[in-house]
């Protein structure tokens, strides 16, 4: 008979933003959790970029501690027990989409992974253009219209290469031929937060302030090159999934989120992501009072790579998700047996393994204190 977790009330320390191997983390999904579960948190969801991966992989990972365990029989298996009794591991993924133009990220939980994964192949037939054609088309249209003193070659080299090699990108070598040009670098001004006038002086912000930002002048429109929001959030759905808005913040400097949000829920959102490291309090004021107003959920993440992530150390933890009827879905998940280590069967296995060796163990060095008591009163009886 297949055994299962003893699923008890908890108090939960969440972190439901995660990324692994399974797309572009560092680490495996088990140093994943080791490391949030040596960090105080008991709950983490894994929502690798398009892809379910890091929860097979999960399964290969205790599939190889195990051989390793069973081979030194005096490892010491406590730790480990420990954090898969008292772990949950929420189904996630985190889906690259568009959303007028603009690319956004849709975080998926609670879903059926194979349905899911299916779900994910199916999504990628309706992209239309690969990035670096809308790219292309984009960046030649803008030197054309804006009258840009630019060398075209060089952008047509980088387009050859990446298409015949599929190495390489366009954005890069756009943006250094854009800025050797003293007269090209008006089209770099922005406005900050604070209303002073700057210029995107690095790659990073002319892509944040002007690639993806519908107000620049530099502005290409990647609509055609991933699925829609609401194609998105239908194919979370049909796996039985919940979708909740990733990082609502990141936007903030492609389009004016606030005046959108509205439109994105009603394309069938579950949740928004409020709690983020970047989300000022005005702004996780401003979502959490968005998902009271439509009677959706909140969730909360660091969106950990363990990497540095756009000159940002996201690290697992960083981000406090409480305890309130809006975030309650994640508690109801884990009580009711819902997360990914309880429906595993292979982790199911590896836990009763891991409590037989545990038992077997502690008989041994029972045995042998015993065994030294023996041998300390036959050495106290011989003096």
């Amino acid at each position: 008979m297949e055994e299962k977790f003893e699923i008890m009330p908890i108090e939960l320390n969440t972190d439901a933003h995660n990324h692994t191997r399974g797309s572009d983390g560092r680490q495996t999904t088990f140093r994943t959790m080791l490391r949030a579960y040596n960090k105080g948190i008991n709950t983490i969801a894994i929502t690798d970029h398009d892809s379910v991966r890091g929860f097979r992989n999960l399964e290969k990972d205790i599939y190889s501690v195990m051989g390793t365990i069973r081979e030194d029989k005096s490892y010491d298996t406590s730790r480990i027990l420990e954090m898969l009794e008292n772990m949950k591991v929420l189904k996630g993924t985190e889906l690259i989409t568009s959303y007028n133009g603009v690319i956004v990220e849709v975080l998926g939980y609670n879903f059926d992974i194979e349905k899911m994964e299916q779900e994910i192949a199916n999504l990628r037939t309706t992209v239309k253009e690969k990035p670096y054609e809308a790219l292309y088309k984009g960046f030649n249209k803008i030197i054309d219209e804006k009258g840009l003193k630019f060398d075209k070659s060089v952008l047509d080299e980088a387009y050859e290469k990446i298409k015949t090699e599929g190495k390489g990108g366009v954005v890069g070598p756009f943006y250094n031929e854009l800025i050797k040009h003293e007269e090209n670098k008006k089209l770099l001004k922005y406005t900050d937060e604070n209303g002073e006038e700057k210029e995107a002086d690095t790659m990073k912000l002319f892509i944040n302030k002007h690639l993806y930002n519908k107000k620049s002048p530099l502005f290409v429109d990647m609509s055609n090159t991933r699925p829609t929001l609401k194609d998105t959030i239908d194919a979370i759905h049909r796996a039985g999934g919940q979708a909740f808005l990733a990082h609502a913040g990141r936007y903030k400097d492609k389009m004016p989120v606030e005046e959108y949000i509205d439109d994105m829920i009603a394309q069938g959102l579950d949740g928004l992501e409020v709690y983020y490291p970047d989300h000022t309090d005005e702004l996780k004021e401003f979502l959490l009072g968005k998902v009271k107003e439509h009677g959706i959920k909140a969730s909360g993440g660091s969106d950990d790579h363990h990497a540095e992530k756009e000159g940002i150390q996201y690290q697992t933890g960083r981000v406090a998700v409480p305890d309130i009827p809006e975030t309650r879905w994640i508690k109801d998940t884990c009580e009711s047996g819902k997360d990914f280590l309880n429906e595993s069967i292979e982790i199911g296995e590896a836990i009763k393994e891991l409590r037989e060796l545990k038992e077997l163990r502690n008989k041994k060095v029972k045995e042998n204190k015993e065994l030294d008591k023996q041998l300390n009163e036959k050495q106290e009886i011989s003096r």
